[in-house]
């Protein structure tokens, strides 16, 4: 009887807690991954770029070719999941050939990259007709004494805020400035329950660089709130979301 009862106990519980999660679909994670794209006549010729090696202080810039097969004029618009890649907005008139001019900056991106520039047909970023893979590999600056303007919680920041446009997760450059090692974590009582805050590496050894990673979830984004605490740090410290 007593087993029974435990049993009986233990699965409301489960269902209790199972009730919390939302499974998602794996047809939505993959979309996620590899956002699907709609059929269109504006035709983007390179599919996928590499850089090469890139200095830290040096801008890197081509050119993608894009088509217009139909008759009449399209505009296109951009969208990359780094703020270091940029690409300029357009228009091509029906049966033309025109260029877009893609940018990438390495300033505070040291080491490897590979990121996704999305290209819509039209300025409403709707309609996904193109998903351009940028990588490469920025060579970093021998001085960086001056990368670090910032302190917050023990930490040298690149920046102070974040800003979320049409992105949901950002970086902040960061460096252990301190004689001891760091593990950075989110204040859960001061913080917006929407911000996630996660660093890499795990943890910071002394002088080491590496990336606060700042995610938001849901679709609020107006009067959020991040603290950031550490172990060696005496408070907490905000990094402005904008």
């Amino acid at each position: 009887m007593r087993r029974a009862a435990l049993v009986t106990l233990f699965a409301l519980l489960w269902g209790a807690a199972m009730a919390q999660f939302k499974l998602v679909p794996q047809s939505r994670l993959d979309s996620v991954a590899n956002p699907r794209t709609a059929p269109s006549a504006l035709i983007v010729e390179q599919k996928f770029v590499d850089l090469g090696r890139v200095a830290e202080s040096a801008v890197a810039e081509r050119k993608i070719t894009i088509k217009n097969s139909g008759n009449r004029p399209i505009m296109w618009s951009c969208r990359a999941t780094c703020r270091c890649l940029s690409a300029t907005n357009g228009a091509v008139k029906g049966g033309e050939v025109s260029e877009m001019s893609m940018t990438f900056s390495g300033k505070g991106f040291p080491g490897p990259f590979d990121h996704k520039l999305f290209v819509y047909e039209g300025g409403d970023n709707q309609k996904l007709v193109a998903v351009v893979r940028v990588k490469g590999y920025v060579i970093p600056d021998t001085d960086r004494s001056g990368d670090y303007p910032y302190h917050c919680a023990g930490l040298l920041l690149r920046q102070p805020s974040v800003k979320f446009d049409n992105t949901t997760i950002e970086r902040i450059a960061c460096k252990n400035g301190s004689q001891s090692a760091v593990r950075v974590r989110k204040d859960a009582l001061l913080s917006s329950a929407e911000i996630e805050l996660r660093s890499e590496p795990e943890v910071l050894q002394p002088g080491e660089e590496g990336d606060l990673i700042v995610t938001l979830k849901g679709k609020k984004r107006e009067n959020l709130k991040l603290y950031i605490d550490a172990d060696m740090a005496p408070r907490t410290r905000e990094i402005k979301i904008e």
